[in-house]
C-alpha cells in the first residue's frame, strides 16, 4: 500500500502546482487544466485536508492513510467501516465535527490526543477558508461529510432537525461551526466562500439525494436549543446566493411552510421580510406565515407585513380570512384590525357577514372595535413643536485643561499614598497585594498630551488615534472626576455628546453613566428636549439612535429618559420618528442596533407621554390592552385611559371568545369607572359560564356600584357551588383538607351549606389572587364575623402547613444515620487543616453532627402551596393576633420563600385588621428582604389611600386596643360577675375578680354561669396579652423612628390618637416631648393623671395650633438634659427608649459622606453580627462569591437607609476575622448607582444614634489594629 505523504511531500508536490496556477497564460489549453485541478481540488487545498485528517493517525497511521485517499481520490471506500467501527475515538480525535454551537474542549484527554485535535481542526480550517466550495468537486465534499459522520459515529451531532442525510449535517457544522474552535472567528463569505445553498443543493444531488433538502437545511431549527437557534448557520443565510436561489426556485419556497418546524417557519418568516425582493415575491406565504397556527411564527412574521404595501396586505389578509383555517381566520381578523387602511373596515364586515364560527365572529367584532375606537379619536392633530436651537457649543480652554490636570495630581497624590500603604502593609502580611502599586503604575503612565488630547475630543478636533488611550479607565478617571468639569459654565451638550461617542464601548448605556449622570443633575429638566441630545449624538457620530434606544431598549438598572424628564421633552422626538415606536408596538420588522432593539414595554411608556395617541398606533394599543399578555395590558390601558368614550370599546370586549379578553374588559371598565357599561356588563354575566369570569364580572359591577345581593341568597349560590363542584377540581389543591373548614353562618345567623364554603375554596384557587378581588371579599361579607374569622384561620394555618410540609422524624433520623459519621470525621479533618476558618467544626461531637443533618433534612421543602395561593384570599379576615404570630413565626424561620409571605400579606392586607396594618407598617420600615418591604410599602400606600391618610396617620388610627376602653380598662363578663384587667407601671396586666382583688387567671365558671361567656372571656384575655406585647414592640419602634426622622404631629392628631389610646397613651408618658408654636417650643412629659408636666413638675398648657415632637439630647443643652434625667428618677419613669444620651459626632467627622473613626477596629463575623442584630441592623445583600460587605437600617419616614461597612463575611457565615468601616447614608429605594448622601443632610437626631450604634458596634470589636487590611480574608 502506498504511504500517506507527509508534510514535506506535500509541500514538494504542491510546488509545481503553485508555479502552474501563477503562470500568467490565457491559453485555452491552460484554462482547461486549470478548471479541472480546481474541479477535484488543488495540492495546497489537499495538503491542508489530509492535514485536517491527521487526529485519525493516533488510531493507526494506516487508517488516516487510507481516510485521506478516500476522501481525496474517492478510493478505499471500505475505510468507512473501519472507521465506523473506531467511533466515537475518531470523532474526538478530529475535533468533534457535528458541532454546531458546542466548544471543543481537551481538559479530559491526553496532552497528544488534544494537541491532534486541535491541530486537525486548524488544517480543516485552512482547507475551508481558502478554498471556493462553489469550485470543488461536490463528491469530495459528500465523501469528507461521511468520513466525518463514520468517525463520530453520531456521538456529538447538533442537528437542525432537517430531513437531509446526516453527512450534510457532519459537513456543514464542520465547516461552518466546528473548524473554528481554535480561531473563535465566526463563518463569513470571505473565509467560506461558496458555501451557500446553491452548494448544499448541488451536494444533495451529487449523492442521489433531493435537491429541495438544501432550503429545508437552511432554515430548519427544530432541534437546536432556542438560545442558540438564532446564531446557527448565519453563513446560509447570508444576502446574495440564497436571494437568487429562492427567486429561481419558486415551487421549493412555496412547499416549506409545509415542511419545517415553528422553528424553522420563524427563520423563514425573518429572512423574507428582510429582502424586499424576498418580500414582494413570497407576499402571500409572508401573509401565510403571520396567521400561522404557531405563536413564534406569527410573531416573527407578522411585523414583517409592513414590507408589504397596504392595499395588497388587505387583499392576502382577506383571502385568508375568507379561505383559512378557523385559527388562521382569527389572527387574519385581527391583523386586519391592527393598522388603519382604507379598506380594512369593509372587508371585515364583509367577512363578518358570512362567517358562522363564533371565535372568528368574536375576532373581527374586536378587530371592527379597534378601527372603531380609532375612528372615534378622529384625526387630532399633533402639531411637533419646533426644536429648539442648540445652545451654542463653546471651546474649552486653558481653564478645562488645568481643571484636568489638576484632577490628575490630586489622583496621584492619593494612589501614591495607597500604594505606599499597601506596600508597608505587605512586610506583615500573610497574604501580599500589589492591585494598588499597579493601578499608581497606570496612573503614572497617564501622559500630559493625553489630558490635552480629551481637551480636543470635548471641543470635537480630536484625531482618532488621539481618542484611543481616552477609553481606559484610568485615564477617564482624571476627566470625569466628581462631574467637576462638566459644572464648567461652558460645558454643554456637545461636549458631552463628544466624550461620551468617543470614550464609551457600549454608547446604549450613556443615560446611566455617571459622568453623564452628573452633568444631567445640573440641567433644567423642564427643558431638555431629548431632540437636542439626539442632534448633539449624531453629529458626534451616533449612528445607532442611541438617545432613543436609550428610552425603548431594555434596562434593569436605573430610570429611562421618559420617567425623569417632563414629557413634552420626550415625545417630540418620536413624532419625528415614527418607525421607532412601530417597531416597538410590532407592526414593524426590528432593526437591531448592536444587539438593541425597540421593546413592547418602553415603547408604551413613551406613548404614554404624547398629549394624543396618533390614530394610527391605537388600533394596536386597544389590541395590547385587551389582548392574552397581562405584562403589558395595564401599560395599554394607561396609554388608552384618556381616550374619549374608551369604555364604549372596551365594553364590546364583553362578547370576545377568549375567556382572558372578558376578564380584562371587565377589570379595566370597573377602573375606568365607565358605568354606562353597566348593562353590558349584567348582559355579558347572564351569559356567561366560565367561574373566573362570572367572578370578574361580579367584581366589576360591585366596584361600579352595583347592588348583588339579588344574585347573593343564599339559594343561588348554593346553586351556583353545587354547579361548580361538579367540575374538575384544581389538580394542585389535592392537598387541601376540605373537612377541616368551619362551619360557618350568614349575617342572619342561618347557617351556611358546607358546599358553598367548599366552592369559594376551590374558585378562589382557579382565580389565583390571593388579595384585591372584590367578589371573594363580598362573599366573605355575607358571613358572620366569627364565620369570616374561623374560616380565615383555618385556611391560613392549612396553606402554611402545606408550604412547609418536609421530611418526617423517622426520615430525617435515617439521614442523619447515614450520613454524621462521614460528616463528624470530615468537620474534624477541616478544624485540623485550616483551624482560623472551621475550628468551632472541630469542636462539635458526635451527637451534636447527628443532631444538625437531623434539622437540616427536616428543615427541607418537600413541596409549595404557591400554586394555590388564590385560596389566601379566604384569610383576609383571620384574626389579627392569629395572624401575627403565624407570619411573624413564618417570616422567621422562611423568609427565602417571598412569593408565599407576599402572598399572605397580600391577602390579609384586605380584612384591615388594625393589628395587621401595624405589621405591614413595621415590615414597611424595616424588613431583610427588598421586595417584602416594598410589597409591604405598597399595601400600605393602597390602604392609607383608600382612607386618605398618610402613611404615620394610618400607623396612629389603627393601633390595636388589646381590648381596653379609653379609661384603660378590659371587662371581662362572666354574666353577673365581670373581671377587669387593667395594665400596671410596668405596662404588665393585671387581673382583678369583681370584688377588685388581683387574681393569677380566671376561674372555671359558676354552675349558674354560662361556660360559653367563660369560654369567651378567657379568650378575650389571651388575645389582650398577645395583642398588648404585639402594640409595645411596635409602637416602640414607631415612636423611636419618629424620634429619629424628626416627625412632627399636630396637637389635636397627638392628643385623639397617642395620648387617649389606652396602650399608646401609657407609651408616650415614658418620653420627653417637645411643644412648638409661635411663642416658642415647650418641654414636657404626659404624667399618668393626665397632666403636662415640665422637667420641674409644673403643669403646661398645650396651645391651639401646637405641634409636638419627641426630644432628643442632640436639640438640647446640658442643663435641660440633666432636669429631665433627674425628673425621670424622681417620677421613678423609665424612658420607653434612650433620648438624652446621644449626641451628634464632632463636628470634623460630619463634613463628609461617611464616618470612619472606627474603620479597622478588628473583630470577628460572630461577634459583629450579634452587635447589629442587637441594634436593629439586618445584613447586606451577598455579592459575588456570596459575599456581603455591610449591615443596614432603614428610615422609612426619612427617606434614607444607614449603612454600617466592613470587610465582609461570606454565606453561609463562618467564624473568622473582620473589621469595621465606615458609617453612611443611602437615599431610599437604594439603587447601586447613588452616592452616599452628605452628612450635613441627615436629621441630627438620625444622624447620633446611628452614629451611637457605630461606636456600640465597634465595642463588639477588640480594639484599632494598625495591619487591619491586611489580617482581613479578602
Amino acid at each position: 500500500m502506498q504511504a500517506a505523504d507527509t508534510d514535506a511531500d506535500c509541500e514538494k508536490k504542491t510546488r509545481p502546482a503553485r508555479a502552474l496556477m501563477n503562470r500568467k497564460d490565457g491559453s485555452p489549453m491552460f484554462k482547461k487544466i486549470l478548471a479541472l485541478a480546481q474541479g477535484v481540488v488543488g495540492l495546497d487545498e489537499q495538503a491542508q485536508l489530509k492535514k485536517g485528517l491527521r487526529g485519525l493517525a493516533q488510531i493507526s497511521p494506516a487508517l488516516w492513510e487510507r481516510a485521506c485517499e478516500f476522501v481525496c481520490e474517492g478510493r478505499q471506500e471500505g475505510v468507512l467501516l473501519d472507521v465506523q467501527a473506531a467511533a466515537p475515538r475518531g470523532g474526538t480525535l478530529l475535533g468533534k465535527p457535528g458541532r454546531l454551537y458546542s466548544h471543543f474542549y481537551t481538559h479530559n484527554l491526553s496532552n497528544k490526543d488534544g494537541a491532534l485535535a486541535n491541530e486537525s481542526l486548524r488544517h480543516r480550517h485552512q482547507f475551508y477558508a481558502q478554498s471556493d466550495a462553489a469550485t470543488l468537486d461536490a463528491a469530495l465534499l459528500v465523501r469528507l461529510g461521511k468520513l466525518l459522520q463514520a468517525a463520530d459515529g453520531g456521538d456529538t451531532l447538533e442537528r437542525t432537525g432537517a430531513a437531509v442525510p446526516q453527512w450534510l449535517d457532519y459537513l456543514l457544522g464542520d465547516a461552518l461551526f466546528a473548524s473554528f474552535s481554535e480561531t473563535r472567528a465566526q463563518a463569513t463569505m470571505v473565509n467560506r466562500r461558496g458555501w451557500d445553498v446553491v452548494l448544499l443543493a448541488r451536494l444533495l444531488a451529487a449523492d442521489g439525494e433531493a435537491e429541495e433538502g438544501a432550503l429545508q437545511l437552511v432554515f430548519e431549527r427544530r432541534e437546536l436549543n432556542e438560545y442558540v437557534r438564532d446564531n446557527c448557520l448565519q453563513r446560509l443565510l447570508a444576502p446574495g446566493a440564497l436571494d437568487a436561489y429562492m427567486l429561481a426556485h419558486a415551487a421549493q419556497v412555496e412547499q416549506l411552510p409545509t415542511l419545517l418546524s415553528a422553528s424553522g417557519k420563524a427563520q423563514l418568516a425573518r429572512r423574507l421580510g428582510a429582502a424586499p425582493a424576498l418580500a414582494d415575491a413570497y407576499a402571500a406565504i409572508l401573509v401565510r406565515l403571520a396567521v400561522d397556527g404557531g405563536k413564534s411564527v406569527r410573531i416573527e412574521a407578522a411585523p414583517h407585513l409592513a414590507a408589504i404595501p397596504v392595499e395588497r396586505r388587505a387583499v392576502l389578509l382577506q383571502q385568508c380570512l375568507l379561505t383559512g383555517k378557523t385559527e388562521e381566520r382569527v389572527q387574519a381578523a385581527e391583523l386586519l384590525g391592527r393598522s388603519l387602511g382604507p379598506q380594512q373596515g369593509a372587508l371585515l364586515e364583509q367577512a363578518l357577514a358570512q362567517e358562522a364560527s363564533k371565535p372568528v365572529q368574536a375576532a373581527i367584532r374586536n378587530a371592527l372595535s379597534w378601527l372603531g375606537a380609532a375612528s372615534d379619536a378622529g384625526a387630532a392633530e399633533l402639531p411637533v413643536p419646533p426644536l429648539p436651537p442648540a445652545p451654542p457649543a463653546a471651546r474649552l480652554g486653558d481653564a478645562a485643561l488645568q481643571l484636568l490636570q489638576a484632577n490628575h495630581a490630586a489622583l496621584l497624590e492619593k494612589y501614591r499614598a495607597e500604594a505606599r500603604q499597601e506596600r508597608e502593609d505587605n512586610q506583615h502580611a500573610k497574604h501580599k497585594y500589589e492591585w494598588k502599586q499597579e493601578r499608581l503604575k497606570r496612573y503614572e503612565a497617564i501622559k500630559p498630551a493625553w489630558l490635552e488630547a480629551a481637551i480636543r475630543v470635548f471641543n470635537g478636533e480630536a484625531s482618532k488615534g488621539e481618542m484611543q488611550p481616552l477609553k481606559n479607565n484610568q485615564m477617564r478617571e482624571p476627566v470625569e472626576l466628581q462631574g467637576k468639569l462638566a459644572a464648567l459654565p461652558d460645558f454643554g451638550v456637545a461636549h458631552m455628546a463628544r466624550w461620551l461617542q468617543a470614550t464609551r464601548r457600549n454608547i446604549f448605556h450613556f443615560w446611566h453613566d455617571d459622568f453623564f449622570q452628573q452633568w444631567l443633575a445640573r440641567q433644567d429638566l423642564s427643558t431638555f428636549d431629548l431632540r437636542l441630545l439626539a442632534r448633539a449624538m449624531r453629529e458626534a457620530g451616533d449612528e445607532h439612535d442611541s438617545v432613543a434606544m436609550a428610552c425603548m431598549g431594555s434596562n434593569w438598572w436605573g430610570a429611562k429618559p421618559q420617567q425623569v424628564l417632563a414629557a413634552d421633552m420626550v415625545w417630540p422626538l418620536f413624532a419625528e420618528r415614527p418607525e421607532l415606536i412601530e417597531q416597538g408596538l410590532g407592526l414593524r420588522a426590528v432593526e437591531r442596533r448592536q444587539g438593541v432593539a425597540p421593546e413592547l414595554g418602553p415603547t408604551l411608556e413613551v406613548l404614554a407621554t404624547f398629549p394624543v395617541l396618533p390614530a394610527q398606533w391605537l388600533p394596536r394599543v386597544m389590541e395590547i390592552a385587551l389582548g392574552e399578555g397581562k405584562q403589558h395590558r395595564a401599560s395599554a390601558q394607561q396609554v388608552l385611559a384618556s381616550l374619549p368614550d374608551i369604555g364604549k370599546r372596551v365594553a364590546e370586549a364583553l362578547g370576545s371568545s377568549k375567556q382572558d379578553m372578558r376578564i380584562g374588559a371587565a377589570r379595566w371598565l370597573a377602573d375606568l369607572d365607565y358605568r354606562a357599561a353597566v348593562p353590558a356588563l349584567y348582559q355579558a354575566l347572564d351569559k356567561e359560564t366560565r367561574e373566573t369570569v362570572i367572578a370578574a364580572l361580579m367584581t366589576a359591577l360591585e366596584k361600579l356600584g352595583e347592588d348583588l345581593s339579588p344574585r347573593l341568597s343564599p339559594e343561588i349560590l348554593l346553586a351556583a357551588a353545587r354547579k361548580g363542584l361538579k367540575g374538575k377540581a384544581p389538580v394542585g389543591l389535592a392537598w387541601f383538607a376540605f373537612e377541616a373548614l368551619p362551619a360557618c353562618r350568614w349575617q342572619d345567623g342561618t347557617p351556611v351549606d358546607a358546599d358553598i364554603i367548599r366552592w369559594w375554596v376551590v374558585l378562589a384557587c382557579k382565580l389565583k389572587e390571593p388579595g384585591g378581588n372584590a367578589l371573594l371579599l363580598r362573599y366573605l361579607g355575607l358571613l358572620d364575623a366569627a364565620g369570616r374569622a374561623a374560616l380565615g384561620e383555618t385556611v391560613l394555618r392549612l396553606f402554611i402547613t402545606e408550604d412547609l410540609r418536609g421530611p418526617s422524624l423517622e426520615v430525617a433520623t435515617a439521614e442523619a444515620q447515614a450520613r454524621a459519621p462521614q460528616a463528624y470525621l470530615s468537620y474534624q479533618d477541616q478544624a485540623r487543616r485550616y483551624p482560623e476558618y472551621y475550628a468551632a467544626l472541630g469542636k462539635m461531637s458526635e451527637e451534636q453532627v447527628f443532631d444538625q443533618i437531623r434539622r437540616n433534612k427536616m428543615a427541607e421543602y418537600l413541596g409549595s402551596a404557591i400554586g394555590e395561593k388564590g385560596i389566601l384570599a379566604l384569610a383576609a379576615h383571620t384574626p389579627g393576633h392569629v395572624a401575627i404570630s403565624l407570619l411573624q413565626a413564618y417570616m422567621r424561620d422562611h423568609y427565602p420563600r417571598r412569593a408565599q409571605i407576599e402572598a399572605m400579606l397580600d391577602a390579609l392586607a384586605d380584612g384591615y385588621d388594625p393589628a395587621v396594618i401595624q405589621l405591614l407598617l413595621g415590615i414597611a420600615r424595616r424588613y431583610r428582604t427588598a421586595s417584602v418591604q416594598e410589597k409591604a410599602r405598597l399595601l400600605v400606600e393602597r390602604i392609607a389611600q383608600g382612607k386618605g391618610w398618610s402613611h404615620d396617620q394610618l400607623g396612629d388610627r389603627t393601633i390595636p386596643t388589646g381590648g381596653f376602653d379609653d379609661s384603660g380598662r378590659l371587662d371581662l363578663s362572666y354574666g353577673e360577675r365581670v373581671f377587669q384587667v387593667t395594665l400596671d407601671g410596668a405596662m404588665k396586666p393585671r387581673l382583678h375578680n369583681p370584688d377588685g382583688k388581683e387574681i393569677k387567671a380566671l376561674p372555671e365558671p359558676r354552675q349558674d354561669e354560662s361556660p360559653e361567656q367563660a369560654k369567651e372571656a378567657k379568650q378575650q384575655l389571651s388575645v389582650c396579652k398577645k395583642e398588648l406585647k404585639q402594640v409595645i414592640a411596635m409602637q416602640t419602634a414607631r415612636l423611636y423612628e419618629a424620634m429619629c426622622a424628626g416627625r412632627v404631629w399636630p396637637a389635636q392628631e397627638w392628643r385623639d390618637y397617642l395620648l387617649g389610646h389606652p396602650i399608646a397613651g401609657r407609651l408616650v408618658q415614658a418620653l420627653v416631648w417637645i411643644s412648638e408654636d409661635d411663642a416658642g417650643r415647650t418641654l414636657l412629659r404626659p404624667s399618668d393623671d393626665g397632666s403636662l408636666l415640665d422637667a420641674d413638675d409644673e403643669e403646661v398648657a398645650l396651645p391651639e395650633g401646637s405641634r409636638l415632637r419627641l426630644a432628643h439630647a442632640s436639640l438640647l443643652d446640658a442643663p435641660q438634659i440633666a432636669a429631665w434625667q433627674r425628673h425621670f428618677k424622681d417620677y421613678k419613669v423609665k424612658p420607653l427608649f434612650e433620648q438624652l444620651a446621644h449626641q451628634l459626632p464632632d463636628a470634623a467627622l460630619m463634613a463628609g459622606r461617611y464616618i470612619a473613626d472606627r474603620e479597622g477596629w478588628v473583630g470577628d463575623t460572630f461577634g459583629l453580627r450579634g452587635a447589629f442584630g442587637k441594634h436593629g441592623y439586618q445584613r447586606g445583600q451577598a455579592e459575588d462569591g456570596g459575599v456581603f460587605t455591610e449591615y443596614h437600617k432603614d428610615f422609612i419616614s426619612a427617606g434614607l437607609r444607614a449603612v454600617i461597612e466592613f470587610s465582609g463575611s461570606s454565606l453561609p457565615e463562618e467564624l473568622m476575622t473582620a473589621a469595621l468601616k465606615t458609617l453612611q447614608f443611602y437615599p431610599l429605594p437604594r439603587s447601586w448607582r447613588d452616592e452616599a448622601v452628605p452628612l450635613a443632610d441627615v436629621p441630627s437626631v438620625l444622624l447620633a444614634e446611628t452614629y451611637a450604634d457605630y461606636l456600640a458596634v465597634s465595642k463588639a470589636c477588640g480594639g484599632y489594629d494598625a495591619q487591619w487590611e491586611s489580617k482581613m480574608p479578602w
